[in-house]
């Protein structure tokens, strides 16, 4: 029997232009008085520290730009800046975070983070096709009989994962 080719996911342009704009924007106003005065030592410790925040928010976002997620029948694959390689069978963990940008929870995004014997990867919301890489993970938890907590199970629900023997029924990537 011959492997299907692995699936791959993105993070879009469009959903990183925001980040791109609010490093450029950041940068802009914390270096840019360095251009046209020689600020206070005070005031330049401070300018230089926001500076260094919003230029690894860039790389951040860069690297998540470059990074491109293959999923296969064994297992996970991170190609880009900070590669890395999850096999199914050795998952150790799996959590499902949101994070709202709203107080009234309307806004926001989720993170999947997943532990292999060898390291763990992250993975946001905003990649393409995010449920398949979320249902894929979450079946080989339930394979690997990785105990989730009741937060991840949450989210799971909220996004349409069952965790249940049912699952199996649907077509796998």
């Amino acid at each position: 029997m011959t492997e299907a080719a692995p699936h791959s996911h993105r993070y879009p342009l469009r959903t990183l232009i925001g980040d791109y704009g609010r490093a450029g924007v950041g940068l802009f106003f914390t270096v840019g008085p360095f251009a046209v005065t020689s600020p206070l030592p005070v005031v330049s410790g401070i300018l230089a520290a926001f500076a260094a925040l919003f230029f690894a928010y860039g790389a951040r976002t860069v690297i998540r730009h470059c990074t491109v997620i293959r999923l296969s029948a064994k297992g996970m694959e991170a190609s880009g800046p900070l590669a890395a390689h999850l096999g199914w069978d050795e998952m150790r963990g799996l959590s499902l975070r949101y994070f709202s940008t709203r107080r009234d929870r309307a806004g926001g995004w989720m993170q999947l983070r997943v532990k292999g014997a060898r390291g763990s990867m992250r993975i946001d919301s905003t990649i393409d096709e995010f449920d398949i890489i979320l249902e894929r993970a979450a079946r080989a938890a339930r394979a690997c009989g990785v105990a989730l907590d009741s937060s991840t199970v949450e989210n799971l629900r909220l996004r349409g994962v069952r965790m249940n023997l049912e699952d199996d029924k649907v077509g796998m990537p």
